[in-house]
């Protein structure tokens, strides 16, 4: 996805959220850098790839490695003590709604963001997203390519969001009547806001799917993985038959793929231009 206008000020939107625990003297200071960052960068970049820039920026001056661990255990924790819950509904309804309603709870899911610096209430959320259409609905497809694919490639996006994730696949597996021969769920090789990494699949218990290994991508720093638009990227895309795409990070930087399904809330106007839709819609695209 090209960058836009609006996103420069969100960066820096951004940049405040992130260092609100900070004091005002080195809070004053990175948002400095971090301004000095976006004028001197070239726009030509992804927004993906300048959120990589800006969030490494915060790492290195305040010395945490992880600002969010915290955040997303927490994140994890309150999913978590939900799944049993959701588990029990999806056993209430008609068997053959079951996708529909997997699908749409991990969408709802999609709302545990800190990278907008907004609140969220993930309850409310799941209500109000059950109750809706997506605007763009590409359910069929998504089914039909459920039933046919023989491995799944995940592009799983935030800490908490992955339990509704692992609702989803776990969904699919039984809507197929059989695991998938190979699930590969991807998450960040590094810390970047609260995005999912390998030790919050672990925490969710996404291990315990059948054919399951972990992939990571890279948060912009050396050695934690590809970038999402490196070639290596491409060719997990190639070797998979059904390749799911969560939140506005990944549709940020896989946009330009095709044979990928995204599933996302459009949390911002930018995003929600993108698909022609509204702010608070939710996504089921076929690329």
């Amino acid at each position: 996805m090209k960058l836009y206008l609006d996103c420069i000020p969100c960066f820096q939107k951004q940049a405040l959220f992130a260092t609100k625990d900070l004091d005002d003297k080195l809070r004053s200071k990175i948002l400095k850098k971090v301004m000095t960052l976006l004028c001197d960068i070239s726009w030509e970049l992804t927004p993906d790839e300048i959120a990589n820039k800006v969030y490494n920026l915060i790492q290195e001056e305040t010395g945490i490695a992880d600002p969010y661990k915290q955040i997303k255990q927490q994140c994890n924790k309150m999913a978590m003590n939900l799944y049993p819950k959701l588990k029990v509904k999806m056993k209430q309804i008609r068997k053959k709604d079951r996708l529909y309603l997997a699908a749409n709870l991990a969408i709802a899911g999609n709302i545990i963001d800190y990278g907008l610096a907004v609140e969220f209430d993930l309850q409310k959320t799941i209500e109000e997203v059950l109750n809706k259409k997506p605007a763009i609905n590409d359910f069929v497809i998504l089914s039909e390519k459920v039933m046919s694919a023989q491995s799944l490639l995940y592009f799983a996006d935030n800490a908490g969001e992955i339990v509704l994730d692992r609702i989803f696949i776990e969904e699919m597996i039984t809507t197929r009547g059989k695991p998938f021969d190979h699930i590969s769920f991807v998450v960040k090789g590094g810390p970047i806001i609260n995005d999912a990494m390998i030790n919050d699949a672990y925490e969710v218990g996404m291990d315990e799917l059948p054919n399951v290994v972990f992939h990571k991508i890279g948060n912009g720093q050396e050695g934690t993985g590809p970038n999402r638009w490196d070639n290596v990227v491409k060719e997990w895309m190639k070797q998979h038959d059904l390749v799911i795409s969560k939140g506005q990070g990944n549709f940020e930087g896989l946009s330009e793929n095709s044979n990928i399904i995204f599933m996302l809330i459009a949390k911002c106007p930018v995003i929600a231009k993108e698909f022609s839709v509204n702010v608070k819609d939710t996504v089921i695209k076929y690329n």
